[in-house]
């Protein structure tokens, strides 16, 4: 299992580019990958891109495995939260309609047993980032990196 691109941040994918080859719909995990982890903030070069993205015609989410939490950040991105990845039956309970042409979907995440599995399961391109900081994170989330590293994911 690898990732279609990866990249070092969010900010480093050319979203023109994805935008210019068809892709629509765009899936973002949240810890991590957009912001730190249990943030309520998402930063202001992460709302750039979102705006980016919607003015081009582009749905944009994010879908995140974390509680959810009073977001100090405004935004009209549409969130779901405890989404359960790398399951699929709970995005697609929610936004499945979005989801039918798979050809459009772009799922960016940090972590391969989560985001970019769930990806790989919706058919949908994948992006990983490497995670914004691992110094805080569920003793779970650090063992998968471990097993990341052993089998040399990326």
């Amino acid at each position: 299992m690898k990732p279609d691109l990866n990249v070092k941040s969010v900010s480093d994918i050319d979203f023109e580019k994805l935008l210019k080859i068809g892709k629509r719909v765009f899936l973002f995990d949240f810890d991590n990958t957009i912001g730190v982890w249990k943030s309520q903030v998402i930063p202001k070069s992460i709302l750039n891109i979102f705006e980016y993205l919607k003015s081009n015609g582009a749905e944009v989410f994010i879908i995140t495995n974390g509680k959810r939490r009073d977001m100090h950040s405004k935004t009209d991105v549409r969130i779901i939260w405890r989404s359960l990845k790398p399951l699929t039956f709970k995005v697609k309970k929610n936004i499945g309609n979005h989801l039918k042409d798979r050809n459009k979907v772009v799922v960016i995440g940090d972590q391969m047993f989560t985001d970019i599995l769930f990806g790989k399961l919706l058919k949908a391109y994948t992006i990983k980032v490497e995670p914004i900081d691992t110094s805080k994170e569920f003793i779970s989330t650090k063992f998968l990196r471990m097993i990341e590293k052993v089998f040399n994911l990326k």
